[in-house]
């Protein structure tokens, strides 16, 4: 136990004190806070770059209504003309486009034609298909006596509120998408932390292997104590990197958040459209309801089993598929030669992803979600995105305890390859070499 401890203590700090590891501690959270600012900044700052800002029309069968002439759409007007402009006139006058409808038929419109210099974008094509749509509907409307304000009684409002029932008669609100974001995200972040800090032990290993520093240290240590400790303390760097990581990068976005997301200007915008503006009330409270649904429904999850779930299958799917990683690291001699191992011991992990993505998202308490929770490749990835999802503790610790069983089965394993692989030099091993090395009693 003393020789793991200091194996321990020396992956650990080794790899703590390297000014790299100190370096992407820092330097990470910035490039996500950065991608962050850059994505606000995108939304709050980008606009526009059609170069026109008066459109044109010609309308020869009186489609469209009167009200389109004068209207402003976005940062542009509508002006109405009984002539057709040319191609040299567009060309020449950048701050204007050309729309000519010739259509007869109101149920149909296939011959509109928008002609500028600059082409406009998708979304500024689509924004002006809608509004002339719904200019046609509601001339339509008034030719058949139909009001929109009539149109609009005929349409249902419904709002499902979903609840879910406990023991005792409680209910509480209950989001399927919240718990969904939730659940993917930590799938997501547990799928990452076993690859690149799996990954790290292997790196390791191979390093270690190819100085022939490996052969004085299992002079004194048994392999088997040096794969643990190695896994062990890499783990260790890789949790203590994460809070890092989750404290530094939480801090920096509430301050870009404070700034640049809560200026006066937004608030006075968000103040505009509470329902005391007097334009719409209804839709104020209807947002205001929504989310106030929305904020019960997460304060309603189950923080307790999220949280056990999440560290739990966290560190035991590191530790099962570190475990073989490090048994992979030492069979080769170049970390090149990993990638046809890699795969064939990574595919169970992203066939999890396709299984929390169709079977769990449609019916996470179905069969194949409960099938692929209890087997520990897959467990991982599926327990995480079934746990806020109100799975029961008999389920959870079930999952956990095959989890934890499978990996002590693959320690085990990959030592009897770590003891024998570690010191084979020369040779591309293959899948029967590892069955070989298992059996190996010497």
């Amino acid at each position: 136990m003393k020789k793991l401890g200091i194996i321990f203590k020396r992956e650990y700090l080794s790899r703590v004190k390297n000014k790299s590891f100190i370096i992407m501690t820092l330097l990470t959270p910035l490039i996500f806070v950065g991608f962050y600012a850059a994505v606000v900044a995108i939304a709050v700052f980008s606009g526009d770059s059609d170069g026109y800002n008066t459109i044109f029309y010609k309308d020869d069968n009186a489609i469209l209504s009167s009200k389109v002439n004068g209207d402003t759409l976005d940062n542009f007007i509508f002006i109405q003309t009984d002539k057709v402009m040319s191609n040299d006139e567009i060309a020449l006058n950048e701050s204007a486009a050309f729309m000519h409808i010739t259509d007869k038929n109101y149920e149909k419109i296939d011959s509109l034609e928008f002609i500028s210099k600059q082409s406009p974008s998708i979304s500024k094509i689509q924004q002006l298909k809608r509004y002339l749509e719904d200019d046609i509907f509601s001339k339509n409307l008034l030719t058949y006596n139909i009001s929109n304000e009539q149109l609009e009684k005929l349409r249902p409002q419904i709002n499902i509120n979903t609840m879910e029932a406990s023991q005792g008669g409680e209910l509480k609100n209950s989001s399927s998408g919240i718990k969904s974001g939730i659940g993917m995200a930590m799938a997501f972040i547990i799928y990452i932390f076993i690859f690149i800090y799996g990954s790290m032990v292997m790196r390791s290993t191979v390093e270690e292997k190819t100085n022939r520093i490996v052969e004085v240290i299992i002079s004194s240590v048994k392999p088997f104590q040096l794969m643990l400790g190695k896994i062990l303390g890499v783990a260790a760097v890789g949790l203590t990197q994460f809070v890092l990581w989750i404290v530094l990068a939480t801090g920096l976005i509430t301050a870009i958040t404070f700034f640049v997301g809560l200026s006066s200007s937004d608030i006075a915008a968000a103040s505009a459209a509470m329902p005391q503006s007097g334009a719409a009330p209804e839709v104020g409270n209807a947002f205001q309801g929504e989310m106030a649904n929305m904020l019960s429904s997460f304060m309603a999850l189950p923080f307790a089993k999220i949280i056990v779930v999440f560290l739990s299958f966290f560190v035991g799917g590191y530790l099962l598929y570190s475990s073989m990683f490090a048994a992979i690291g030492s069979a080769v001699s170049q970390e090149s030669d990993t990638q046809q191992f890699m795969f064939p011991v990574s595919m169970p992990l992203i066939f999890g992803f396709i299984i929390a993505q169709s079977a769990v998202f449609n019916d996470p308490h179905g069969m194949v979600a409960k099938i692929f929770s209890f087997i520990p490749f897959t467990s991982p990835i599926v327990m995480a995105v079934r746990a806020p999802f109100q799975v029961s503790w008999l389920e959870i610790f079930i999952s956990l305890a095959i989890l934890i069983v499978t990996f002590i089965f693959m320690v085990w394993l990959s030592a009897r390859i770590y003891r024998v692989g570690i010191l084979m030099y020369g040779k591309k091993p293959k899948w029967r070499d590892f069955a070989k090395w298992i059996v190996r009693k010497n």
